[in-house]
């Protein structure tokens, strides 16, 4: 069985590519709420302010392919014309980018730890996860896990100690990368969706759509229904994203198919609160270990809606159109 190494590889800081990363001088004088990546127009652009009161900023990172920042914005992976690197420095405004010796290729799917201190890098095309740790220095990565005898991933989580990696294939099921030890089964089922561990790590909540129920895992004291999903008139929820809120109250999920944020409260395992939507949500993005999640982005047209799941959860805007200024 595949197990975590404790294999590092050194980085090595490169100059930067011939398209330069855009930065200025001036570090950002407004709370940062975190760090927004658009496809569309291919730039990763700071969100300054308070929670209701924040605004786009200019761009301080152009040309990018594909981003995936970690929360509170310390460090980002980003993809630019085939070219795979971390980058730092976006909180002050002078990004740089580092490059990881032994860095598996063709990633396509990121994860972070809450505070953004450790990462998960997965390969769909190579069948390969690696776990990234961060430091005030440089970026340590662990060498490859092979994925392969299991099948396709369908979903990945890291606890907040980055120990802990729950990782779901579509035909195995639910499983638990351990540094150290075997990979665990934790639910045989098909193609398990989004996962999520709570603030301690000693809990974890995923979604078994075939049954349309969330099941949560207790250390020592194994696998239990925590809610079941099922909808009046039988309707399937499609989530997008899963969390526990930053005291630890309620479990998130964020829903497409009825344009909701379904709050649970986690002591009692009942429905608290379901706050409506003005757009389907289509990501789940950490912006900052409050925590706090973008829920879109995709539609230059819409304005962003950010979940701030800090406290009692709740939804607010970001005008997003026209935003852009250089």
């Amino acid at each position: 069985m595949s197990r975590w190494f404790h294999v590092y590889a050194p980085v090595a800081l490169l100059a930067l590519p011939s398209v330069p990363v855009k930065a200025q001088p001036a570090s950002f004088q407004s709370p940062i709420a975190g760090f927004v990546f658009s496809g569309a127009s291919k730039t990763v652009r700071p969100l300054l302010g308070i929670p209701g009161a924040t605004h786009l900023e200019p761009a301080v990172l152009n040309r990018v392919d594909s981003a995936s920042i970690a929360p509170g914005g310390s460090w980002a992976f980003i993809t630019r014309a085939g070219h795979a690197a971390f980058v730092s420095g976006l909180s002050a405004n002078a990004p740089a980018e580092s490059s990881v010796d032994g860095l598996i290729d063709r990633v396509d799917h990121v994860v972070w730890s809450r505070d953004g201190s450790f990462a998960v890098l997965y390969s769909s095309s190579g069948s390969r996860m690696q776990r990234v740790r961060f430091s005030d220095l440089a970026p340590l990565a662990d060498a490859p896990v092979d994925l392969s005898p299991w099948g396709s991933v369908t979903t990945l989580a890291i606890d907040p100690a980055g120990q802990q990696i729950a990782v779901g294939f579509a035909t195995s099921g639910l499983y638990l990368f351990n540094r150290g030890q075997s990979p665990a089964l934790l639910l045989s089922v098909a193609n398990p969706a989004v996962a999520a561990f709570d603030g301690t790590g000693q809990s974890l909540f995923a979604i078994d759509p075939d049954a349309q129920r969330i099941v949560q895992f207790q250390s020592g004291a194994g696998v239990s229904q925590f809610v079941s999903l099922v909808q009046p008139g039988g309707s399937a929820l499609a989530p997008t994203g899963l969390a526990v809120s930053g005291e630890g109250r309620y479990l998130l999920l964020a829903d497409s198919a009825t344009r909701s944020v379904f709050v649970y409260e986690i002591s009692s395992a009942t429905l608290a609160n379901t706050i409506p939507l003005s757009f389907a949500p289509s990501r789940f993005e950490a912006l900052s270990a409050g925590p706090a999640f973008l829920l879109n982005g995709n539609d230059p047209k819409e304005w962003l809606l950010v979940l701030d799941a800090s406290q009692v959860p709740a939804v607010y805007f970001v005008p997003a159109k026209g935003a852009e200024r250089r």
